[in-house]
């Protein structure tokens, strides 16, 4: 997930990197000081913290700006006044968050981004002169064969692949996978229960093997899956 702040004072800027981290070290964070230096940088954000009330282009006019250049990014607004509610519908605003900001708003704010996100993604696969598009929210397991894998689904589906497990796990490593052994990957949204190194998911009878080398991480991914998703799951 790309995160941008935009925020003309500095002690705003750093503190809402600080919440960031604490709901996610990991997470890409960009800062720009105003609303011009946000529209020139060009990249592509899936969540903006936008401040309003800036000098120069505000944050209304720059939030306009980046919707007639088609910008999908989840703009949310920081504001201390809650006046500007009604035009905000009209850049299709994501949320509000008052200054300052509250780190378990901002937590809900994330989870929301985070949820939306996997709903909408998905992976093509090739197989056998057919095509096939799978969203991330139905994705239960990978397995490996051979130079290919299996993948399987939530409604009961296999599909066979030419692609390997490592070029998966590098495509999903940061969107809520996990690979727990040389031969699965599994999604963390489906993880049932763990007993010592056994791992069940929902709807599927067999379990899977954590290996010892990648125990202790997946327990680490797992854990911050749940803190960052449970009032989602």
């Amino acid at each position: 997930m790309r995160i941008a702040i935009c925020d003309d004072e500095k002690i705003m800027r750093d503190r809402l990197r600080v919440c960031i981290n604490r709901y996610d070290g990991k997470l890409c964070c960009d800062e720009y000081k105003s609303g011009l230096d946000l529209l020139q940088s060009k990249e592509n954000y899936d969540i903006i913290f936008l401040d309003i009330e800036m000098p120069g282009i505000d944050g209304m006019e720059t939030a306009k700006d980046l919707r007639k250049r088609n910008c999908d990014a989840r703009i949310v607004f920081l504001t201390s006044h809650l006046e500007h509610i009604q035009n905000a519908f009209k850049v299709r605003a994501f949320r509000f968050l008052s200054k300052p900001v509250d780190q378990e708003e901002l937590n809900e704010t994330l989870r929301e981004t985070q949820a939306e996100m996997m709903s909408s993604e998905s992976i093509v696969v090739s197989r056998k002169g057919s095509i096939d598009n799978i969203p991330l929210d139905k994705l239960l397991y990978f397995e490996s064969f051979g130079d290919g894998s299996y993948i399987y689904d939530t409604d009961g589906n296999v599909y066979e692949c030419s692609v390997q497990l490592k070029e998966w796990d590098r495509q999903l490593c940061e969107k809520g996978f996990f690979k727990i052994h040389k031969s699965y990957i599994v999604s963390l949204a489906y993880v049932n229960h763990i007993e010592n190194n056994q791992l069940f998911l929902n709807g599927v009878q067999q379990s899977f093997t954590i290996s010892r080398r990648n125990l202790t991480g997946f327990r680490e991914a797992y854990m911050q899956y749940v803190r960052q998703n449970a009032s989602l799951m």
